[in-house]
């Protein structure tokens, strides 16, 4: 990667806009972005001359078709950056009590229990004020004399400090890629369910002591019977 990029901004009249694009997908550039009412180009290449051939286009269409046609346009060269690494920095380990939850990328805590989750789209890493309350409850109240349920265990946190509790785990959730992604998180933390399946809590017959459910309340209503 290198260290700069160029970056190409510019702005027209909606009608004069594909001509613009033609021109432009005639340099073999594939990779633009339409925001803030403009058109941007990056590349590692430098665009002068591409930001050259759009003013001398935008000035011979007004000589065309005898109009001001609006173009504004601005070229600036900007550091690159590691975006991942970037990404990496914004996310911040979590310690409640006496767990510490932390991604792949960040040190344990010595002193705590260490919790290893991975941001990931809609499955959750503690930092919700849902999940992180769950936490509270489950150090209260856990221990290897429980037999346990999560339902609806998104990432499958819950059911992990559950587990590293040394409590009976079973988890559910309706949401396959829930299932996948609590059995890898599990792996990860060397930590073993009792059983865990696709869908909710009545697919079981047994009863547990202690059920953790960090979903919305209506659904909580609906399955309090179950």
């Amino acid at each position: 990667m290198q260290k700069y990029y160029y970056e190409l901004f510019f702005q027209t009249d909606k009608e004069y806009l594909n001509l613009f694009l033609d021109l432009i997908f005639s340099f073999d550039i594939d990779a633009i972005e339409e925001k803030d009412n403009g058109i941007y180009i990056r590349s590692e290449e430098n665009l002068e001359l591409i930001h050259l051939a759009l003013t001398d286009f935008h000035q011979k269409l007004c000589e065309k078709f005898n109009l001001q046609i609006l173009f504004h346009s601005s070229l600036e060269k900007k550091e690159n950056k590691n975006w991942i690494e970037e990404y990496k920095k914004g996310i911040q380990a979590l310690t409640i009590e006496n767990i510490h939850i932390h991604t792949t990328w960040q040190e344990p805590l010595k002193d705590k229990i260490n919790i290893i989750i991975d941001p990931a789209l809609a499955f959750g890493s503690g930092h919700h004020e849902s999940t992180y309350t769950c936490i509270e409850f489950i150090q209260k109240y856990t221990n290897k004399e429980k037999s346990c349920l999560d339902v609806g265990c998104g990432s499958g946190i819950l059911s992990i400090i559950m587990a590293k509790l040394n409590a009976k785990v079973q988890a559910c959730d309706t949401d396959e890629l829930a299932i996948i992604a609590s059995k890898e998180n599990a792996k990860l933390n060397n930590v073993v369910f009792d059983d865990i399946w696709i869908g909710s809590v009545n697919k079981s017959l047994q009863k547990y002591d202690i059920v953790v459910a960090n979903i919305i309340a209506d659904v909580i209503m609906i399955l309090e019977k179950d």
